[in-house]
């Protein structure tokens, strides 16, 4: 069962050690970034740990759009945003991710926020389906070169 932890000292490492498969290294910035980048750089931003039992199994990165500080025109003020999300190469395919959404829909309820929002790779082997079967609806936005997509928390 995928748990939800925040990121420790001991827990850091085998975090910062998971890969994707070689074909998906476009899709998603590599975990040592994203822990650094939601450190410095995303205020309002967050970042956990996924974890089954002892396990690493991926790294979560949303941001609370009340508490950032640099919305941009077509941002959703109401939508908790997930930055990032990356399962483990070996761990895909098992329910996982999906076990992430709920996560995600959870944290956005915890915020106080309608809605769940992420922005995916405009690319022919994008993961968009992975999100619209999970109720992710386009919404006809684009940031930074991504579809956006929103689903009620």
């Amino acid at each position: 069962m995928l748990e939800r932890r925040e990121i420790t000292r001991d827990t850091l490492r085998p975090l910062l050690g998971l890969k994707l498969r070689p074909d998906q290294a476009h899709l998603v910035a590599p975990n040592p970034v994203t822990i650094a980048q939601c450190a410095y750089e995303q205020p309002g931003g967050y970042v956990w740990g996924l974890w089954d039992g002892d396990d690493a199994g991926g790294l979560l990165a949303m941001i609370h759009p009340r508490e950032y500080q640099h919305l941009e025109q077509g941002d959703d003020p109401d939508g908790a945003f997930i930055w990032r999300l990356m399962i483990a190469a070996d761990l895909q395919g098992k329910g996982y991710g999906a076990a992430a959404i709920t996560a995600c829909r959870a944290q956005a309820h915890d915020w106080g926020l309608p809605r769940v929002a992420t922005s995916v790779v405009d690319t022919p082997d994008s993961n968009i389906g992975f999100y619209e079967r999970l109720g992710f609806r386009r919404t006809g936005g684009i940031v930074d070169d991504e579809i956006v997509l929103s689903r009620d928390a």
